[in-house]
């Protein structure tokens, strides 16, 4: 794009997300009332499904690699990039950073940071930037976008080389969407279930029942009723009261309880519907109705390769595509190291070291890196074993005809 473009350029078409417009009172849910992010955020389940896959990208440490070509790679601490991982702004530290970036992912369809570069283009800090205080500008006619930004440094418009975006699944590659958008009735089924319950507990933890009067008092008297017997009975802090009722007035109890209503059942289910919709295992959110300690693990498991890997692709294409030059692009690599992700318990840990080292596979001191100890400085240190009963197929002599 240029200059010209950037400054006088034609009306380009907003484009944003219906959820991002209307974040401040919500969308409308058949269960009732509006669902929000905060509104969302306010849910145990999913709060805690956003915090855990946000804490699980954030703590994996990111690694940039030099390639050598026939699979060779070399670790480049010193890198620009690896260097910003570490230190990423001067208010926040690395793990803080990438947090706040994934949780506005998971809330708002799509995370964005201002990419702040030296002298030479290299970048030297990301500054997050709130989904809410960012548009995307669509130039009519192209597919180029540029974003118009509104937050407290200022008003400006930056260009895409001059953003670095994290994205969820959209419909288009223009528009943001959601996954609280899109599941927004599932979500409201669960905000909706704890609002019950709430309800429940704040008129005296079960269904309230019936003033039976002999006479036919009118309206009126029965609103001074109904509100008397709510002022001294009503509430919580009032159950199990001992109550007089007047003038042969009897009461006329509603015999279902929050166990007949099913609530325990109904709010179980609704952690499961905020599992499903952010793909973590139900025992991660802390419903361990048929949790054992074997499923548990391979649950783990499951959360690490099924819902934190395809995060994690994410995030480093994105560095690729955003924060390296395309020469840096061609010479150079990202991962983010899952070890503490994903590595057993310790008994099972030592059981692949060792195959792994009497296999030929590693060193005694790859052993040693992978537990963060030092290295042995000993010439058998780096030696790689050979099993006694294995040999190549060439050394065999050929047999005779």
């Amino acid at each position: 794009m240029s200059i010209i473009d950037r400054i006088f350029g034609r009306k380009p078409e907003t484009r944003a997300s219906s959820w991002d417009l209307l974040a401040t009172m919500g969308l409308p849910s058949l269960a009732g009332g509006y669902i929000a992010p905060a509104v969302i955020e306010g849910n145990a389940a999913a709060f805690n499904a956003i915090t855990v896959i946000s804490e699980a990208v954030a703590a994996l440490p990111v690694s940039v690699y030099r390639t050598e070509g026939e699979g060779v790679r070399n670790a480049e601490a010193s890198h620009p990039v690896a260097r910003l991982f570490k230190s990423p702004n001067d208010l926040q530290t690395a793990t803080e950073m990438v947090a706040m970036m994934q949780a506005n992912c998971l809330i708002h369809g799509a995370a964005y940071a201002e990419i702040e570069r030296d002298g030479n283009g290299r970048p030297v800090a990301l500054w997050p930037i709130h989904p809410g205080q960012i548009t995307i500008e669509r130039i009519p006619g192209t597919r180029r976008i540029r974003y118009q930004v509104s937050d407290e440094v200022g008003t400006r418009r930056l260009l895409p080389d001059e953003v670095f975006t994290i994205r969820d699944r959209w419909d288009d590659p223009f528009t943001p969407r959601s996954r609280l958008d899109r599941c927004r009735e599932a979500l409201g089924g669960a905000v909706a279930t704890e609002r019950f319950a709430q309800s429940i507990w704040r008129n005296g933890a079960r269904l309230s029942g019936f003033v039976k009067h002999p006479e036919q008092i009118g309206p009126d008297a029965a609103r001074t009723l109904r509100d008397s017997l709510n002022a001294l009975y009503g509430g919580a802090e009032n159950a199990g009261k001992i109550g007089v009722l007047e003038e042969g007035s009897d009461w006329v109890p509603v015999s279902s309880t929050a166990h007949d209503a099913e609530l325990s059942e109904a709010r179980r289910l609704a952690v499961l519907e905020v599992a499903r919709i952010f793909n973590v295992p139900p025992p991660l959110l802390q419903e361990l109705s048929g949790a054992n300690y074997s499923n548990v693990v391979e649950l783990r498991r499951q959360f690490a390769a099924g819902t934190v890997q395809p995060w994690l692709v994410r995030w480093e294409e994105a560095i690729m595509r955003d924060l390296f030059s395309d020469a840096g692009r061609r010479s150079h690599e990202v991962e983010f190291d899952t070890d503490l992700l994903v590595r057993a318990d310790f008994l099972t840990r030592l059981q692949g070291y060792r195959i792994g080292r009497e296999t030929g596979l590693y060193s005694a001191n790859d052993l040693r890196r992978f537990e963060h100890l030092n290295l042995r400085s000993d010439p058998d240190a780096d030696v790689f074993l050979s099993p006694m009963n294995m040999q190549s197929e060439q050394k065999a002599a050929p047999k005779e005809e």
